[in-house]
């Protein structure tokens, strides 16, 4: 019996100690929670015991808000990383090729200063096959002009 008396007592206290809970919106619309009845300029709404969850799930609401404004605002920037990221790619490749085909525009003209120099048949030939090779090099880079 000893031992039943203290269970009684624990199991009886939770009921004594619930009590309503009442949130009160301001006239500017301020928002409070308390034990006891709402003034008369306030507008009121009594929260059932055990639906104290109401109270707290707007600030989860509003942190998940915020979180997925942040995540949003993350995201937009890193794809604006790779954007940029993308196009200085772009610009280093573009202005690689277009000094790879200038070297091949210069080597094209001192070819055809050559050809224009050269006296033996020989020669000639061996220029003009050089200078042809020189003329896929250049179509494919695409360099044509």
């Amino acid at each position: 019996m000893s031992r039943l008396l203290p269970l009684l007592f624990w199991l009886l206290v939770p009921a004594v100690l619930q009590a309503a809970v009442f949130k009160c919106i301001g006239p500017q619309g301020q928002h409070s929670y308390q034990d006891h009845p709402c003034p008369a300029d306030h507008r009121s709404h009594t929260l059932q015991g055990g639906s104290f969850s109401l109270v707290t799930r707007e600030p989860y609401q509003l942190r998940e808000l915020q979180d997925n404004r942040q995540q949003t605002v993350k995201q937009a920037r890193a794809m604006q990383q790779e954007q940029a990221k993308a196009l200085q790619l772009r610009q280093r490749q573009v202005l690689q090729q277009r000094k790879q085909c200038t070297r091949l525009q210069a080597r094209q003209q001192t070819l055809q200063r050559q050809l224009t120099l050269s006296r033996s048949p020989l020669q000639t030939q061996r220029l003009q096959s050089r200078l042809a090779s020189m003329a896929n090099d250049l179509h494919d880079a695409a360099c044509l002009s």
